[in-house]
């Protein structure tokens, strides 16, 4: 539950909240002119997440790890293929085609799982994700969308356990084991993160990243450099995985992967 909290309270927003309140505190209890250095750094904070310097900085160190997949990765050792999308966000909505109850992260993921698929048409096409509140799980709608879009059933498999990377990468081994040629999509700025992960997990996975947040380096509009909401998404994805990644190197820092069943 700390953890929870805190990892919520080092979100770029809530950060900004912080300050504020803590110089309302301060200037109510007549430290003036703590409070009013407390608003500055706030306005600071402000201008930093929400201008594309550093956010863009932060994810482009992230989503630049690992090239984009292309067949000539694959070796060739007659293995059977395995693409697994992991989960990034679900609604359920009977109303809603099962493409639409996606989030727009998790619908980028398959979409990558699905070119990548037909590039391989021998491939088995794996979706990832737990339920929530005890409904459809993720993966069941992501096969359900991936049908939708093309793909032949029997060319389908899942995994609904999981609830994170870790568990994702602990489930695939369990029940596919570590003897396919395994290629893992997911969005670029969480490819880092689970790549090490599943690593830990005694898999050797190659990356197949998406869902890219920074796109190009070209010339610029004006408007570019202007404050937005964008910037802020940015910066709190890019903390999300910092410290994510940052948590799971402390906590499995004594795993040995050779014992992970």
């Amino acid at each position: 539950m700390i953890r929870i909290i805190l990892s919520k309270l080092i979100m770029p927003l809530p950060f900004l909240w912080f300050l504020l309140l803590a110089g309302l505190i301060l200037y109510l209890v007549k430290k003036k002119g703590i409070a009013h250095i407390v608003w500055l750094l706030a306005v600071l904070w402000l201008l930093i997440i929400s201008t594309p310097f550093i956010p863009v900085m932060l994810m482009n160190k992230l989503e630049q790890q690992y090239p984009v997949f292309t067949i000539n990765e694959l070796p060739n050792n007659h293995q059977a293929i395995h693409i697994l999308v992991l989960g990034g966000g679900h609604v359920e909505n009977k109303k809603l085609p099962p493409n639409s109850q996606l989030s727009e992260g998790a619908l980028a993921r398959l979409a990558e799982g699905i070119r990548i698929h037909r590039l391989l048409p021998q491939s088995i096409l794996i979706t990832s994700g737990y339920s929530i509140n005890n409904r459809t799980p993720q993966a069941i709608i992501a096969a359900r969308a991936a049908i939708a879009l093309g793909v032949d059933s029997t060319n389908i498999k899942w995994q609904e356990k999981p609830t994170n990377t870790w568990e994702e990468a602990l489930s695939y081994k369990q029940l596919f084991g570590d003897s396919t040629n395994l290629i893992l999509v997911t969005s670029a700025n969480h490819m880092p993160r689970a790549m090490y992960l599943f690593h830990k997990a005694g898999l050797k996975p190659l990356a197949a990243p998406t869902d890219f947040w920074v796109k190009g380096h070209g010339k610029k509009a004006f408007t570019y450099w202007f404050p937005s909401s964008k910037n802020i998404e940015r910066m709190k994805r890019a903390i999300h995985e910092y410290v994510g990644l940052l948590w799971y190197r402390m906590k499995l820092v004594t795993v040995d992967s050779r014992s992970v069943q």
